[in-house]
């Protein structure tokens, strides 16, 4: 991904707004390392000139399955005055039909059930990474691009260093996603 510097920053910003003051500068900070890494792919929404979404996605390793072409779907942000706009929605569509266009199998989630589930995300064998601290397990998600490319997939999984950090996978405490 090559990504001017003032672009970066107005995709970091996007985050940093939309997971607000607590979350939002750690979710900012892993937004630049993984722009920083080749193969992420990063696609904004705009409104009126002004981008106000932002969806990220970085490849993703299955252990047991390394010739299935798989993504990760994180961060995904819109700044608070156009959330419940659709814009997420659109993110997903705008990122789905890329990562379809490149022959990418599958895209794996750990993100609020109802709103995943209704972008047609569901269940999988596959375990997320650190998956002894995603408690909250309808939360772990994925949605097969290639039709039938998942069947019987499942085992480990590994994603880009920048989200590797255990906190990004515990989800204690979040049964309310």
């Amino acid at each position: 991904m090559n990504n001017s510097t003032n672009e970066i920053l107005k995709i970091r910003d996007i985050h940093l707004q939309a997971f607000g003051e607590h979350e939002g500068p750690v979710i900012s900070n892993m937004v630049h390392e993984m722009l920083a890494q080749p193969e992420s792919i990063s696609i904004n929404v705009q409104r009126d000139g002004t981008e106000v979404g932002n969806i990220i996605f970085t490849p993703f390793k299955l252990n047991n399955h390394p010739d299935k072409k798989c993504f990760l779907l994180a961060p995904l942000g819109v700044l608070p005055a156009f959330q419940g706009q659709g814009i997420g929605k659109e993110l997903i569509e705008k990122g789905v039909a890329h990562l379809k266009s490149i022959g990418v199998d599958a895209v794996f989630v750990l993100g609020y059930p109802a709103f995943y589930g209704a972008r047609g995300f569901g269940g999988t064998e596959v375990l997320a990474p650190h998956h002894e601290l995603v408690k909250y397990t309808k939360a772990w998600k994925m949605l097969e691009i290639q039709s039938g490319s998942m069947a019987g997939v499942s085992g480990t999984s590994v994603a880009v260093d920048p989200i590797m950090d255990p906190m990004f996978w515990d989800t204690s405490g979040r049964e309310q996603m």
